[in-house]
């Protein structure tokens, strides 16, 4: 029997429509490993599109054999955490804001290992910021997004033993 690793951190970062109908545009995910998820739901309600994600979200979407309808986005992702879930006992999603916990759970509301899939808060703005110092053409792109949180992540607990 393979001994598993303890646990894995996953930074998870959600585009969507808006704050108030919130669906579904874009994931990325980055694994402390480098692991990458990234997919783009075709069938978000466009019509709930604020100025700015229509403006600046919008535009970044890369659209080919990223984007896909929800179900088999969903499909994909539960796929690729039991991917991980071979070598790791758990995965830790780490995430800045409450939304992308919200819209990652509708995707793994049937998930069958739902058990080994924890989510955990986190204030990372400092290593953000730094990202995205030298070029910003990038933000706001799930997956650009998540490698700067896992930035984050790097700068806040360098030397640092870890809360969680």
């Amino acid at each position: 029997m393979k001994i598993k690793k303890d646990r894995l951190l996953l930074f998870v970062d959600t585009e969507f429509t808006d704050f108030k109908d919130i669906d579904l545009i874009s994931i990325g995910i980055v694994s402390q490993d480098l692991h990458e998820f990234y997919a783009e739901n075709a069938d978000y309600k466009q019509s709930w599109c604020n100025d700015f994600v229509k403006s600046t979200v919008l535009p970044k979407l890369q659209g080919g054999e990223y984007s896909m309808p929800c179900a088999q986005l969903k499909e994909n992702l539960q796929i690729w955490i039991s991917d991980l879930l071979e070598e790791y006992a758990s995965v830790m999603f780490v995430y800045d804001y409450s939304g992308d916990w919200f819209l990652l759970g509708e995707l793994l509301i049937d998930y069958p290992q739902k058990e080994k899939v924890k989510g955990h808060q986190d204030e990372l703005e400092a290593g953000i910021e730094l990202y995205f110092m030298h070029d910003r053409s990038n933000e706001h792109h799930a997956l650009h997004d998540a490698r700067a949180l896992f930035n984050g992540f790097k700068v806040k607990y360098a030397g640092k033993e870890l809360a969680y």
